[in-house]
């Protein structure tokens, strides 16, 4: 058996010798877990400076980890990690050597992570000949390798980081990791199904979003047609056969973003994947294609809103995007976008009578934009009778039961109050009127 200062030793040494997951050891956590045992391996070392250490890691941990173990927090960075192993997968290749590797290092970090807390304070006490009253101090500082309560999503990949906790040895789980890297993705693309794609200091980045949407197509009422047209091209893009960028046009509130929303939520376990990008980072699309290219997923680039003003640089964007130049063809990429214009490009009356010679083949270029798009699908305004279509079916899915004649005289004359007829205002009827019977 291993005496605690040999085993913060090796799990020091363990630390060092990470070269797969060797970002893991630049990890702000894994630095000060590492400037800790190093220190109580020194041979002198004072209680103070231990218990700074200590506190340090803590708090970078708490800070970071949401009040997990150090074993969990580890286990997320793991699968959060971008580095050789993952970029063999993604090419769908193999190699013995390195999956060997890979084993060895899941089982030096379930070792390092192991190093209980009662250990590392054992070792602060023994080396820092404390005095009476600051042994207290010391046992009373709070533990890392214990779990607050949590619950447990029925996601695949948190399934996966229990098994891996309840395993004797992590490397064990390695060929389950491959499966699921596979059919989920590496590194951040298996962890969330969503992105925004942001600026931070200057530096684009894609932010996974923790808690996306989770409206499904059943939630839907009404549009059968147009959802129908979106399913089909959809799944023949994800069954590997060419498929159309897709406009999706109507009225405000009429379900098309929610539509390409649910999209993602029906296919995320067919490798589909939703990259929202606003229309002034259209500009950023080359950098997107080489994040992505690479993946073994299905991408759909979703620009919400979209209109442009007279000038925009995205416009020229995103006519180069549709067209298809040489870096922007990627076949596991589509772009669906919505807005409320049929033209895209705000026109003046000016630039009517304005001197352009060839003014009207300026006017037709710009108005041409939505062409470029595959296909267009048009949601419009619902009639009187496919509203009330709409207000019964969100009505049952929430478990209302009223008559339906009240129903029906209720939800128009919501709508002469306050907003035209849309699924939108459906639902905002609804809220309201479930309310209003539970007073």
């Amino acid at each position: 058996m291993y005496t605690e200062f040999e085993q913060i030793n090796k799990a020091s040494i363990m630390i060092n010798s990470l070269c797969i997951f060797k970002n893991l050891k630049d990890d702000s956590v894994l630095l000060k877990y590492k400037t800790l045992l190093k220190y109580l391996n020194s041979k002198d070392i004072s209680v103070e400076e231990g218990i700074e250490l200590y506190t340090d890691f803590i708090y970078e941990l708490l800070n970071k980890a949401d009040g997990k173990s150090l074993k969990k927090y580890i286990i997320d960075m793991i699968f959060l990690d971008n580095n050789p192993f993952t970029k063999i997968i993604d090419e769908q290749n193999s190699c013995d050597r390195l999956f060997n590797q890979v084993h060895y290092e899941l089982n030096a970090l379930q070792y390092i992570s192991s190093i209980e807390s009662s250990a590392i304070k054992d070792a602060i006490i023994i080396k820092g000949n404390v005095k009476e009253f600051e042994i207290g101090i010391v046992k009373s500082l709070m533990d890392f390798d214990s779990d607050l309560e949590c619950n447990i999503s029925s996601k695949a990949i948190d399934k996966l980081k229990v098994n891996i906790l309840n395993c004797d040895n992590w490397g064990d789980a390695l060929e389950s990791i491959v499966e699921f890297y596979k059919q989920y993705g590496t590194g951040i693309f298996g962890e969330y199904r969503a992105f925004v794609w942001e600026h931070e200091d200057g530096a684009p980045y894609l932010r996974g979003i923790e808690s996306p949407d989770p409206v499904r197509l059943e939630n839907l009422v009404g549009y059968e047609y147009q959802k129908e047209i979106i399913i089909d091209n959809t799944k023949q893009f994800l069954n590997g056969y060419q498929a159309n960028n897709m406009l999706l046009y109507g009225s405000r509130g009429t379900g098309k973003s929610s539509t390409v929303k649910a999209i993602i939520n029906e296919y995320y376990d067919d490798g589909l994947r939703l990259i929202e990008v606003d229309k002034n980072k259209l500009c950023d699309f080359t950098k997107i294609i080489r994040i992505l290219k690479s993946k073994n997923l299905k991408f759909i680039i979703f620009v919400d809103d979209l209109v442009f003003e007279e000038g925009e640089a995205s416009y020229s964007a995103l006519k180069t995007i549709l067209e298809g130049g040489v870096e922007n063809r990627s076949n596991n990429i589509l772009i669906y976008a919505t807005t409320n214009r049929k033209h895209l490009v705000k026109e003046t009356f000016s630039e009517r009578s304005g001197d352009d010679v060839h003014a009207n083949d300026t006017i037709e270029e710009k108005l041409s934009l939505a062409d470029r798009f595959g296909m267009t699908v048009s949601f419009y305004s619902p009639d009187q009778k496919e509203f009330l279509k709409i207000i019964d079916g969100v009505a049952e899915a929430r478990g209302i039961k009223v008559e339906k004649e009240y129903l029906h005289a209720e939800a128009l004359k919501w709508v002469r109050w306050y907003n035209a007829r849309s699924p939108r205002t459906a639902i905002q009827f609804i809220n309201w009127l479930e309310g209003a019977l539970k007073q």
